[in-house]
């Protein structure tokens, strides 16, 4: 079958050969372990149940997880990914995490079909996404954390190779609203969205064009996650505007664009996160 789960729609039979995401039709998996660094409502007290699949659909210069979305990690089958979430469930994880899935849609739906966790399944994904996927996983997906990374499409093209990114993202965001209503039960989310936002250095306008866009088209009662911890992973140090973390400034105007536009339920990461050590280690643990 033609892959077309991406906007790509790059045509590529993956049983044969790789897509522009850099991985086959097989699931391949770099870690899966309990993860205490997300959002609040999603790690709880015990950490979130995080898969990191292998392969993206973007190229992102400064991706944190390079080594894994160009393509490292270890082949599974789908009765092994069923074991490694009754794995996390017997840990204690408050949810299933699913990170960076969108090229393994149709294996994770056919894993779900076979097994439901007894707790949330997350789907965190760069937010480039078609809608048509998007719709499949309707019933499947109890809580969506997409990126909207861009606001600026010559960004996206020049970072990530993405030239139709926010049209893309901000059509499945939508898509994804529509889907799920947020749900907190003991300070847990059990249902809901939850938008993220990586501060780049050098682009506010790109940052202050996403908090626009999610002002006008969802509800000030969104889940906002604000990210401050940029870092030049990556290829980011072939761009001369990437080769810094943000500034104080940049990161103060963001938030106050933030609170401006008056989203109660945010979430402002500190500065301070921007490190390395709040990035998991990425050695098959798990998998």
């Amino acid at each position: 079958m033609n892959c077309e789960l991406c906007p790509r729609k790059c045509g590529v039979d993956r049983d044969r050969e790789v897509g522009f995401c850099g991985v086959s039709n097989t699931v391949k998996l770099a870690r899966a372990a309990l993860h205490e660094w997300e959002e609040p409502i999603i790690s709880g007290t015990k950490g979130s149940g995080t898969i990191f699949f292998s392969g993206c659909n973007l190229k992102c210069v400064f991706c944190q997880n390079y080594d894994v979305s160009r393509g490292f990690g270890k082949e599974v089958t789908t009765d092994r990914l069923i074991d490694i979430m009754k794995e996390l469930e017997d840990k204690g994880a408050h949810n299933i995490n699913l990170v960076t899935p969108t090229h393994y849609v149709n294996q994770i739906m056919m894993a779900l079909d076979k097994y439901k966790p007894s707790i949330p399944i997350v789907y965190n994904s760069s937010g480039y996404e078609s809608v048509t996927t998007i719709e499949k996983l309707n019933g499947y997906i109890d809580i969506y954390i997409p990126d909207l990374k861009y606001s600026n499409d010559e960004l996206a093209k020049k970072y990530s190779k993405a030239p139709n990114y926010f049209e893309s993202a901000t059509a499945a965001i939508t898509a994804m609203r529509k889907q799920v209503k947020d749900v907190i039960k003991d300070d847990l989310m059990k249902s809901g969205l939850i938008v993220r936002h990586l501060i780049l250095p050098n682009a506010l306008d790109n940052t202050l064009g996403v908090l626009d866009w999610v002002t006008k088209n969802l509800d000030k009662s969104t889940y906002v996650s604000l990210m401050g911890q940029f870092t030049p992973y990556g290829e980011a140090q072939k761009y001369k505007e990437l080769t810094r973390k943000i500034k104080p400034l940049e990161y103060k105007i963001a938030i106050n664009k933030l609170l401006e536009n008056e989203f109660y339920n945010s979430f402002i990461q500190d500065l301070d996160s921007a490190s390395g050590a709040y990035i998991p280690p990425f050695n098959l643990e798990g998998v």
